[in-house]
């Protein structure tokens, strides 16, 4: 575009006055009047503004109102942003961040670390359970006969010194073995 002509929505009141009007063309427009407040146009686009602005009282009144807007974004109390006290409380509330997450995950390592005892001891119990029954499971009936004859088979040695076993039969009915009752009645 060259600098002696004006843009197209300066001459064109529809912009200002049609609210289907084409939403690029009503921002350029506030783009050109906020560049005319800021004294960033060039002379020729500066005039150009100035008569528009006395001919187009829309286009006067759309200057108002943004002119109002600046002031009132001036007089809006400016944020005391100190960089240092900015940049401290930022790592405080990070640093504070992170200390909750560490200890969410403590505790979620200790939570873990317990259920895992917990299954190993269910695991030995079950192991030992399940020992005990193979155990009784292979003990048959002959092996079982062993075990419950096992005082005499530790004591076979004495025993084959005797020559008749009427006399043990004898001593039975006496109850002079241990921990067997006496045959007679």
């Amino acid at each position: 575009m060259d600098e002696a002509d004006p843009p197209p929505f300066l001459s064109s009141e529809k912009a200002m006055t049609d609210p289907t009007a084409h939403p690029d063309e009503t921002t350029e427009m506030d783009e050109l009047l906020a560049a005319y407040l800021d004294n960033e146009l060039s002379d020729t686009e500066r005039a150009t503004v100035e008569t528009r602005l006395a001919e187009d009282d829309t286009f006067r009144h759309r200057l108002d109102e943004l002119d109002r807007a600046w002031d009132m974004l001036e007089a809006l109390p400016k944020a005391d942003l100190d960089d240092e006290k900015f940049v401290r409380t930022t790592v405080e509330m990070i640093t504070v961040a992170a200390s909750q997450e560490i200890k969410q995950f403590e505790q979620k390592r200790r939570q873990s670390a317990k259920l895992r005892q917990v299954f190993i001891g269910l695991g030995i119990v079950a192991l030992v359970g399940a020992g005990y029954l193979l155990a009784q499971w292979r003990l048959g009936r002959h092996d079982r006969t062993l075990v419950e004859n096992l005082p005499v088979i530790q004591q076979i040695d004495e025993l084959e010194q005797v020559e008749n076993i009427d006399f043990l039969e004898a001593l039975k009915k006496e109850g002079l073995f241990t921990g067997e009752p006496s045959d007679a009645s």
